[in-house]
């Protein structure tokens, strides 16, 4: 797209072979209001006009048009703080961190109250290894955006080797935003440079994809232009990766707008409203997504964990009926549904599907050791048989020692009321669990032990 005057940028216009329909009629709208306004337009009506079409094809990630078409619009409109913004977070987007800093600083001198574009440039700043002016940035928006600053003040301080201080700025940003999970890695990192190992294992166990998000609307209103289910799905799915759930349900939101069919919108939105605790509508789209997609096994589990997040329990074990008679080799599905069966005191019905998954394929380990803790301490004495649990303990135990095989040997010997190789039994299970490094696991099987101490150590049952 040549330009209309001197001075200014010609546009790389995008290809649009093989984009979806809605985006390709998107950017030829935009490239005829562009062209509409070149041939008629006055000076800041056509620097409006560049910058609306900047941000169209800045949306689909088309850089260089989207460059080219900022710059002529801060070539036309110099004042304008919009144009240098948006130029900045694109070569911030891009990795040109150096050309991300000169544009940003033009913009925060046009606009210089702008507070969000303070975190960025701050951000861009830490980005070159430029700290000190780094420092200032987020320093003055202490007041305005505390979690913000706290959390660029905390990576300063952090590659100032100021441990502590990036210490009580990374609790200061989780005490305002606790779902900015990502700061637990910074804060084990600045525990591990303070040789505080174990508390750096703890943050890491804690990390997560959140962080502290300043919002900004110039930025922030760019992905909004976004047409199309695909890219739409692609947007939606980079906010989640980045912990940013409500934008996340709302990019999967206009994909489903677009393509009310569309399986993996469905199960995305589910998976972002989960995480925003809206369980009962993650249900709702988790069941259409599975009558679109019948037979998936991984719309399925995703289904089920909805449900028992609401202890829809019953409805779960009917998913799981379905997903079991559709595929009864898959063991995942068979051991869940079991499981929950004989939480519901449902006894037979698990202990037959276990039964018959056994009998297909006896080499599985998981489905062995729960039909066997069944046999062995099933809330139904009738259905017991220790000497059946006992086989099938041993014979996963010789293939796979280990804590949680040695206490279904314990359960199987305790049926039997052979109390003291029990013991000895769960006394092997602590210690493994021991060696692992299992605390939970250790504490757990060490409440056990009296039983198998006692005269009869049978579980109870009725």
């Amino acid at each position: 797209m040549a330009p209309p005057r001197a001075g200014l940028e010609p546009i790389p216009f995008p290809p649009l072979d093989g984009l979806e329909p809605a985006v390709a009629t998107h950017l030829r709208e935009a490239r005829s209001e562009l062209e509409r306004a070149a041939a008629t337009a006055q000076r800041g009506d056509l620097a409006r006009a560049y910058g609306a079409f900047g941000r169209i094809v800045h949306a689909y990630e088309f850089f260089a048009a989207a460059e080219a078409a900022y710059l002529n619009a801060a070539r036309l409109a110099p004042g304008e703080s919009d144009w240098p913004h948006l130029l900045g977070y694109l070569y911030q987007q891009t990795g040109r961190m150096t050309e991300a800093a000169a544009s940003l600083d033009a913009a925060r001198r046009a606009r210089p109250g702008n507070r969000a574009l303070a975190v960025r440039l701050g951000d861009v700043y830490v980005g070159l290894d430029r700290l000190r002016d780094a420092r200032e940035q987020y320093e003055s928006v202490l007041t305005a955006l505390p979690a913000a600053a706290h959390q660029g003040l905390g990576e300063v301080a952090l590659r100032e080797r100021r441990y502590r201080e990036a210490l009580e700025h990374f609790r200061a940003a989780l005490d305002r935003v606790p779902q900015a999970t990502a700061l637990h890695y910074s804060m084990a990192m600045a525990y591990r440079s303070l040789g505080r190992l174990d508390e750096a294992r703890a943050e890491l166990a804690r990390r997560g994809p959140g962080g502290v998000v300043a919002a900004d609307p110039v930025v922030d209103s760019v992905p909004s232009l976004v047409r199309g289910e695909r890219l739409l799905v692609i947007q939606g799915t980079r906010f989640y990766s980045a912990g940013r759930y409500q934008e996340a349900a709302d990019a999967f939101e206009r994909a489903l707008a677009v393509a009310p069919s569309s399986v993996p919108a469905r199960v995305n939105l589910a998976a972002a409203l989960l995480e925003r605790g809206d369980a009962s509508r993650a249900v709702e789209h988790l069941d259409a997504a599975l009558a679109l997609s019948p037979g998936d096994r991984a719309i399925g589990r995703q289904l089920v964990s909805a449900l028992l997040r609401l202890d829809r329990r019953d409805a779960a074990i009917n998913v799981l009926l379905s997903m079991q008679r559709a595929d009864p080799d898959d063991e995942d599905t068979t051991v869940g549904l079991a499981i929950l069966l004989a939480e519901r005191q449902r006894i037979g019905e698990a202990m037959a599907i276990l039964d018959n998954a056994h009998r297909r394929s006896p080499a599985r380990a998981a489905t062995a050791t729960t039909l066997a803790r069944l046999l062995a301490s099933s809330p139904e004495l009738s259905r017991r048989d220790g000497g059946r649990a006992l086989d099938l303990a041993m014979e996963v135990y010789r293939t796979e020692p280990g804590q949680a095989h040695a206490e279904t040997v314990a359960l199987a010997l305790a049926e039997l009321n052979r109390c003291a190789e029990a013991l000895d039994w769960m006394r092997r299970a602590v210690s493994a669990a021991e060696a692992g490094g299992d605390a939970g696991d250790t504490a757990r099987l060490r409440t056990e032990l009296p039983r198998f101490e006692a005269p009869s150590c049978r579980a109870p049952g009725r």
